[in-house]
């Protein structure tokens, strides 16, 4: 069984991170995996670039195109929006290497227009990372949910027309997709229940089957030497907050974190505790508030990731709109427990009060509370942590991703067997 993965890019970011890791993991598990990217940071064999030497010159100018609708109108800072309309004829080079099962990850940027999939052939396997499959362009819709009807109005656009960008885009995804031999695969419950309710994957067989991450990779470490490693107080408990442009993406939560620390000070706790930002610099709105935090600026090796981990006893997500929360495993599986709100993927992994804390959503008081609760007591923080760890073993492990991911390929190529 052949599979041919297709993402913008290898390693950089965190969704192709994930389809990165996934692609490894079913090499290591007999798959004949392959990986076919826009551009490509690694040096793996296994991993082909399309857009090589004097193409990468045509990449960014499709990636400027792809943009050009926007420029019509206001899309906000926080919104991350795709309009997947400029042709590439890579159809031919996803032939050559003669997939048996197509597995389409994060495909926007300029890489695949929305009417490729269908020359693409199949079967196709999407790992749904984020909304955009079934929007009309938004990743995240925030508080909107015309998704679930045909999308225009769109609030990110700031626009009041119903046949505006996102009705056309949303029904350019209706019509090219409606007979595809797709199965969709949201990394989530929350994803899964959007996606459902969507007219454009909606009617899709559909399996929920969540990220992985390597165990081995990301595992507990001396907190003792790791606080040293990062010259974090010893006697203090750290509590850590970041992602990829932590305090820059309104949805990572970093305002909501901000609000948390600063009740925490009312509550007491500003001598007892150090608390941390990682994944970006201090921002301009932050430069002058009484919060002394400790900014580590981006992580971009794993180890070093895995070490921050093991050197914070706490780690906070409290994402707004998060479809999985790859903080939270790669958190776990250094044995560190996450206070995190109720909501979306992070409501999937965290289990209240037994490996982390599930505060209300979106609320600063509740997150509080929880990392307080979570920081009080180091026998607490030690079994949350061992259950946190123990969860990612059984649960997350790429390894055992990847076999769910095999059973998936050998069940749809045996179905499409039998119906010929």
């Amino acid at each position: 069984m052949r599979v041919l993965h297709l993402n913008t890019t290898d390693t950089s970011g965190g969704a192709a991170r994930g389809a990165y890791w996934l692609h490894r993991a079913l090499r290591d598990v007999g798959v004949d995996s392959l990986m076919m990217v826009d551009k490509k940071y690694s040096t793996d064999s296994s991993v082909f670039e399309v857009s090589a030497g004097i193409k990468r010159v045509g990449r960014r100018v499709r990636a400027r195109l792809d943009n050009l609708p926007l420029h019509y109108y206001g899309v906000p800072d926080e919104s991350y929006w795709s309009v997947a309309w400029v042709p590439h004829p890579m159809e031919g080079l996803v032939r050559a290497l003669h997939p048996d099962v197509i597995h389409l990850h994060w495909i926007t940027g300029g890489f695949i227009p929305i009417s490729g999939l269908q020359r693409l052939g199949g079967p196709l396997v999407w790992s749904l990372r984020d909304m955009w499959a079934f929007t009309g362009g938004c990743h995240y819709s925030g508080h909107c949910n015309r998704f679930t009807e045909a999308c225009g109005s769109c609030p990110q656009l700031d626009s009041l027309d119903e046949n505006d960008l996102s009705r056309s885009i949303y029904t350019n995804k209706r019509e090219h997709w409606h007979d595809l031999d797709l199965w969709a695969v949201p990394i989530s419950t929350w994803l899964a229940d959007q996606a459902r309710a969507s007219s454009i994957l909606g009617h899709f067989p559909m399996e929920v089957i969540p990220n992985g991450v390597d165990i081995e990779r990301f595992r507990p470490l001396d907190p003792v030497r790791a606080k040293k490693h990062f010259g974090f107080a010893p006697d203090r408990p750290v509590v850590a907050f970041g992602a990829v442009n932590a305090t820059t993406d309104h949805r990572k939560g970093f305002s909501k974190y901000c609000e948390a620390v600063k009740r925490l000070f009312q509550m007491g706790w500003r001598d007892r505790v150090e608390f941390v930002v990682f994944g970006d610099t201090v921002p301009e709105s932050e430069r002058d508030e009484d919060l002394p935090m400790r900014f580590i600026g981006r992580v971009n090796d794993d180890r070093e990731l895995a070490t921050l981990y093991s050197a914070a006893d706490v780690t906070v997500v409290p994402s707004l709109q998060e479809a999985f929360g790859k903080t939270v495993i790669e958190s776990f599986a250094c044995a560190t427990p996450v206070v995190a709100f109720r909501t979306g993927g992070p409501a999937d992994i965290v289990d209240h009060k037994r490996n982390g804390y599930l505060a209300k959503p979106f609320d600063a008081k509740s997150l509080a509370d929880g990392i307080a609760w979570c920081a009080a007591d180091p026998i607490r923080l030690r079994d949350l942590g061992r259950e946190a760890r123990e969860k990612v073993v059984l649960e997350y492990d790429i390894l055992a991703v990847a076999r769910r991911y095999h059973d998936l390929y050998r069940r749809i190529l045996r179905r499409n067997h039998e119906q010929t």
